[in-house]
């Protein structure tokens, strides 16, 4: 049974929701907690100063471009992860990747630790967070199991918590 197959992840909008609806409360937070209760606690500026950061942190984030990753995976279990921001992916574009211990496989979420295959103890490593809404319809399920059989190729699995 061949593996090979291309997947093009694109940022969830469910996961982008969320982090602009809790940016959004953060930024509540620090409005209420600036103006009605300054003169109540000894920290209350700052405080609120640390909320209204953190949720206008959220928000740039929720807002900016979205990057979209492209992972092939050859028949032979080789990744290739490319990546571009607001233009089109060349066909041969990518880097080979290979899959590092502390990746997670769930029935709708996965979270990819991607390092470098021609030197996985460089220590640098790229994540991606794959939701089912953030891949083609169907691709999500194909994606698990392409990745399911690659950690089952490597000495000691490198996916935690599989469960498909």
């Amino acid at each position: 049974m061949s593996i090979a197959m291309t997947v093009v992840v694109a940022p969830s909008r469910c996961l982008r929701l969320v982090l602009a609806g809790f940016g959004a409360s953060l930024f509540a937070a620090a409005v209420a907690v600036g103006l009605l209760a300054p003169w109540r606690f000894t920290g209350g500026l700052i405080v609120a100063a640390a909320l209204l950061f953190a949720g206008l942190c959220l928000l740039h984030t929720a807002c900016r471009a979205p990057v979209m990753n492209r992972i092939d995976i050859s028949g032979l279990g080789r990744i290739r992860l490319a990546v571009q921001q607001d233009v089109g992916m060349e066909a041969d574009s990518g880097v080979p990747m290979t899959l590092l211990p502390g990746s997670t496989l769930w029935p709708r979420l996965m979270l990819l630790r991607l390092g470098a295959a021609n030197d996985p103890a460089d220590g640098a490593c790229r994540y991606v967070v794959v939701l089912p809404d953030s891949v083609a319809p169907g691709a999500f399920r194909a994606l698990a199991v392409a990745l399911g059989g690659i950690a089952g190729q490597v000495a000691g699995s490198s996916i935690q918590h599989k469960i498909l």
